[in-house]
């Protein structure tokens, strides 16, 4: 092997960002234990960053990427109406437009249909605000575009860990720190370049539960996410966007607290391991060619960067999306919806659960099988998949090997979000995962078969 290439691709491309923080004294709570109902302040801004991908000359999709800072969108409607809202003000089909929501659990509790609870009377406001400051970002974004190149590459942070901790004296499964079972540490990174070598952008994809801060918390946050952000930014000077990945059972070490402090620090580690895999890149538009020996006491071999060939720009150039969908088998009895604490519950988290319950019957509809929608892009020489649940790190190792050489993004809590998917042999064990899922056993390896295909075919494609 004399020489080596890297993933790219070649497109046009623009960013725009707006601010989204929610409005102090809007309901927040999204934990059983909090004392709390409202968003008393705030500890650094939520954001909705848009990034648009266009082909070249307009011969092919338009991809519009949104990294938004929200928890989730209980209300399904909600969610739906967001993005129908969105695309009508830009044009985009339903194949075209990913909305990527960074699961913090520091956000505001956005479902319009509860009531009787303080703050709710500005959640309708804010979803409207949302929609709109979304769909002008991407306005903004496509009217900036410019031609660009993305280099792509894989590095290591230890932020996440395992979150399945066996409690022996309990006798029972808590939704903890344990250091006894490896994590997947895999990070993923893209470094978008214009024709003048200014970095317009950075990309960087984790699989880490945003609950840093949790029920001692009384201000929105992004979390971690936003000190990453930060770090990344400061280096850089360009939009710095956050995709989740398949955090099902991984979270930080350092989580359930009311500290701020804490989250800046959790985030600065992913930060700094973003920067460095992108300082390990090659020069966008470039390969790595050996050049031979130079003899100085020891015969060295030498290699050098070179322009890409004319082959692999062409490659890297193409644009596809590909919409389908995945049946899942539905539980022979409704998921149990439980606090994250082992709290003594009380009316306030009984009334909590049967609510989220009821949230997720609708969004699950009748009959005995869901249908859980499953966005993949080709994006050059890079592939992306997206879906709106909550899945267990095995759906993106396992898609990762099998696409092995091929940077893949994996984006979960994308485009709403129904429940959790959990590996087949987790079930009867009352982790909090599998007891919240509303999926019958096996409709985690059901997805991966799913997305494998549905990956394979826009990569043809």
């Amino acid at each position: 092997m004399t020489e080596q290439t890297f993933p790219t691709t070649s497109c046009t491309f623009g960013v725009a960002r707006r601010d989204v923080t929610p409005p102090v004294g809007i309901y927040a709570r999204s934990w059983g234990a909090a004392t709390h109902e409202v968003a008393e302040g705030v500890h650094r801004p939520l954001t909705a960053t848009a990034a648009v991908f266009g082909p070249h000359e307009d011969e092919g999709p338009e991809l519009v990427l949104v990294a938004l800072d929200i928890g989730w969108l209980q209300y399904a409607p909600d969610e739906t109406r967001l993005r129908a809202s969105i695309r009508k003000r830009t044009g985009l089909g339903e194949d075209q437009l990913l909305v990527s929501m960074s699961h913090t659990h520091a956000g505001a509790n956005a479902n319009s249909q509860l009531a009787d609870k303080p703050g709710v009377e500005l959640i309708q406001p804010y979803l409207d605000a949302l929609a709109e400051h979304i769909a002008d970002a991407i306005l903004e974004a496509r009217a900036t575009r410019a031609e660009a190149l993305v280099t792509y590459g894989y590095g290591r942070c230890g932020l996440a860990i395992n979150r399945d901790f066996w409690d022996e004296e309990a006798g029972r499964f808590a939704c903890g720190y344990n250091p006894g079972v490896p994590a997947d540490d895999t990070l993923l990174v893209g470094r978008v370049t214009g024709t003048d070598g200014a970095i317009l952008a950075t990309l960087f994809n984790y699989a880490c539960h945003p609950t840093t801060l949790a029920w001692d918390n009384r201000l929105l946050s992004p979390d971690y996410i936003g000190a990453a952000r930060e770090v990344l930014e400061r280096a850089y000077d360009a939009p710095a966007l956050f995709f989740h990945g398949a955090s099902g059972e991984l979270a930080p070490r350092d989580d359930y607290v009311g500290d701020t402090s804490v989250a800046d620090r959790n985030g600065r580690q992913l930060g700094h391991a973003a920067v460095a895999a992108i300082e390990a890149l090659p020069p966008a538009g470039t390969r790595f060619v050996y050049t031979g020996i130079v003899a100085s006491g020891a015969n060295l071999g030498t290699w050098e960067y070179r322009p890409s060939e004319p082959a692999q720009l062409a490659e890297s150039g193409r644009l596809a999306a590909l919409l389908t969908d995945v049946e899942l088998r539905r539980k022979d009895e409704p998921a149990i919806v439980e606090s994250l604490t082992d709290a003594k519950p009380d009316a306030v988290q009984e009334r909590e659960k049967a609510l989220r319950r009821a949230f997720l019957e609708l969004a699950l509809g009748d009959g005995p099988t869901h249908r859980m929608p499953l966005w993949t892009w080709r994006l050059g020489e890079a592939l992306l998949i997206a879906v709106p649940d909550e899945l267990y790190s095995v759906f993106q190792t396992e898609l990762r090997r099998r696409f092995e050489g091929v940077p893949v993004f994996v984006l979960t809590t994308t485009n709403g979000g129904v429940g959790y998917l959990c590996p087949r042999e987790t079930y009867g064990s009352g982790r909090y995962q599998e007891q919240q899922s509303p999926y019958a056993p096996g409709c985690l390896e059901d997805a991966i078969e799913a997305s494998a295909g549905a990956l394979a075919r826009v990569q043809r494609g």
